[in-house]
């Protein structure tokens, strides 16, 4: 046989087996990588972020009017060779924006171009190495926007090859991929996801099978992907995930010895990337509320939308509000005051009058010309005091880097302060946490007011600085960090709250659920409403007993549904899949 002949073929050979082994095994494909400070970021604002999903999710049902979504910036950074050939296209930059925008829309949020595209010609960085990201980013970064690279190739740390990378809030603001991974219609999204705090579906090991989640899902909250209507994975690929996105092992079990369902088309997996096509009710909801606690302040500098109020909350039935518009490069505005998808009003500034008792969300749409960009600020404006029934009020106040710009008052309804703190002194009190306990009266109007003097809150720039206010039974009545220059929280202390149902913690197992499932609350709802996908009303039954709250989903077919308890006046509603 001719030699050289033969060393061809043999090269064919080894590499048509490492071919056939690569495609059988799975790559980090994914470079993002779950930090202790990811952790401790995530621990910090965990009550908060439940409280906004619920509302998230309540909103699905209870009818949030509002189609207007907030804009974020996202500054495309497109690497070519050192000649100006090869990268992205054009074309191809903005069809993956319009399919990623297409998803995260039900998140209710969307990007836009800040400034243009950065085309940034180097053979090095055409040909990235993780290696590089200091030098590149340092040159190149815009502050306060999505900076998204795109590059021919990504090569990790330990050497392999990448479809791209992110960071949790608290990271860099940097987003890289790789041009064959953006416009496979998944890989962008699933990287996006990573920036909003979403982690992988196989949880923070890319290790198979080392998931600690439970297929019962007993253990979601705090385990995996803290996700609890995403199945336990034990992680996909393209050996254990079909052509036809159907998950094929039969074998491989928890730690109880139950069966693994994950679902193959979540697109935090790693499934085949053609198959990733959903998020889940509360990954939709988890993006939503990490935009408000962590991401609402980004502005492209040209062109950016913001806006503050004097007042926010009042004990009474009425409130009247001035509206500030802090945009940027804006010529036009419109303004939707109370969130039902009508213009309101079409000034740069607005005052309005509120006259009745609720929860308003306010919505800023502005033009430069050429473009249009939103910021909705959700359940902005509360008249009529959050309804509280405790003999005492603990504050609970972590602080940032620079502590002296920390300032709050505890005031009773005539403004009277009766507590105060701050501002704190630098060097010394920087990340400590401060607890106070406030003594309240019945029947009493109080306001918590807590203030920034830099504008930029106690998260999330210089640290994951927060605050937490509890009743004398642990309930959690409001949070915040990232909340500018500063924000206030209004309680009426009188009987026990019909509204304590909204903030009560509930849980159902096992999820996901063949036949039946439990709802677990210390407060028994007085009915509950199941609805399909579409929000089809499927089942309703009112609670006699806790009998009532093992609910059978026997004939339901298999997918995402959603429960909603009601008690008096309040509601939660949870999402459960049934397999």
């Amino acid at each position: 046989m001719n030699q050289k002949f033969f060393r061809q073929f043999t090269l064919f050979l080894v590499l048509f087996f490492i071919g056939i082994s690569s495609s059988y095994s799975q790559n980090d494909e994914c470079g993002f990588e779950f930090t202790e400070e990811n952790q401790n970021y995530y621990n910090s604002i965990k009550e908060h972020i439940k409280q906004l999903e619920t509302e998230f999710l309540q909103n699905l049902f209870t009818g949030r009017s509002s189609t207007v979504v907030s804009s974020v910036p996202v500054k495309a950074h497109i690497i070519r060779q050192s000649d100006g050939t090869g990268g992205l296209t054009d074309m191809e930059l903005n069809d993956a924006m319009a399919t990623m925008n297409s998803i995260y829309i039900n998140a209710g949020i969307e990007f836009f171009l800040c400034d243009g595209i950065n085309y940034i010609n180097s053979d090095d960085y055409y040909t990235y190495e993780q290696a590089e990201e200091s030098l590149m980013t340092s040159v190149h970064n815009v502050n306060g926007v999505i900076n998204i690279y795109f590059t021919n190739s990504i090569t990790s740390s330990s050497g392999g090859s990448l479809c791209g990378y992110a960071y949790f809030p608290g990271g860099p603001e940097t987003i890289l991929m790789a041009n064959s991974c953006t416009t496979n219609g998944s890989t962008l999204s699933h990287e996006m996801g990573h920036f909003f705090a979403l982690s992988h579906t196989h949880g923070n090991s890319n290790v198979f099978n080392s998931t600690q989640e439970l297929v019962n899902g007993s253990n979601c909250e705090s385990t995996g992907d803290f996700i609890c209507d995403t199945p336990a994975d034990p992680k996909l690929g393209v050996n254990n995930v079909n052509v036809d996105c159907n998950y094929t092992d039969t074998t491989s079990q928890d730690a109880n010895g139950e069966i693994y369902q994950p679902d193959p088309l979540n697109f935090m997996s790693y499934s085949r990337k053609r198959c990733r096509s959903l998020f889940s009710p509360q990954q939709y909801a988890r993006i939503n509320a990490i935009y408000q606690v962590s991401r609402e302040s980004m502005a492209c500098p040209s062109f950016s939308t913001d806006f503050i109020a004097d007042e926010t909350e009042t004990c009474g039935t009425d409130l009247t509000v001035s509206f500030t518009d802090n945009s940027v490069g804006a010529t036009s505005w419109s303004w939707d005051v109370d969130g039902d998808d009508i213009v309101d009003y079409n000034t740069q500034n607005v005052t309005h009058t509120y006259n009745g008792v609720g929860s308003y969300d306010v919505a800023l749409t502005v033009s430069n010309g050429s473009n249009n960009i939103s910021k909705v600020k959700a359940q902005y404006i509360n008249v009529g005091a959050q309804e509280i029934s405790t003999t005492t009020i603990e504050l609970s106040l972590t602080l940032d880097d620079w502590p002296a710009e920390t300032s709050w008052n505890f005031l009773d309804g005539d403004g009277n302060v009766l507590y105060s703190g701050g501002p704190y002194v630098e060097g010394v009190d920087d990340f400590t946490t401060k607890t106070e306990m406030f003594t309240i009266n019945p029947d009493l109007c109080y306001k918590f007011e807590i203030n920034d003097s830099y504008g930029d809150g106690i998260c999330c720039a210089s640290g994951n600085g927060n605050y937490e206010l509890r009743s004398d039974d642990n309930t959690l009545l409001a949070s915040g960090g990232n909340f500018s220059s500063g924000t206030t929280n209004s309680f009426f202390n009188g009987v026990l709250s019909v509204n304590k149902f909204s903030n009560e913690e509930i849980n159902l197992y096992p999820n996901p659920a063949s036949n039946s499932f439990t709802v677990k609350s210390r407060i028994r709802p007085d009915n509950y409403e199941i609805f399909n996908a579409l929000g089809q009303k499927i089942k309703t039954l009112k609670v006699n007993s806790n009998q009532d709250l093992n609910i059978n989903v026997e004939n339901l077919k298999e997918g995402i549904y959603f429960i909603k308890l009601t008690r008096d006046n309040s509601s939660q509603v949870l999402s459960f899949i049934k397999d």
